[in-house]
């Protein structure tokens, strides 16, 4: 963030897509299409210990881009 003018994030949902109606369901994997993306995402979240905090790791990002230019695209985000 400190060395470039921008940064442009490509591919990575906002932390409420899960919960929007009518959401994209994709494999959490293209190798496992058993998996719902959203479903691991969840199940990670919540996990005891380990895990990889995918909702959390979002928030970040979007606190970032309130004082960086970060520009989010397929999807695209709207920062507050």
């Amino acid at each position: 963030m400190d060395a470039c003018y921008s940064i442009h994030v490509y591919g990575m949902i906002n932390d409420s897509y899960c919960k929007t109606e009518g959401y994209r369901k994709v494999p959490y994997h293209y190798y496992e299409p058993g998996k719902d993306e959203c479903n691991e995402y969840l199940l990670h979240e919540h996990a005891p210990h380990g895990g990889h905090r995918f909702i959390t790791e979002k928030r970040v990002f979007a606190k970032w881009a309130e004082k960086h230019r970060i520009i989010f695209t397929h999807p695209n985000w709207t920062v507050s």
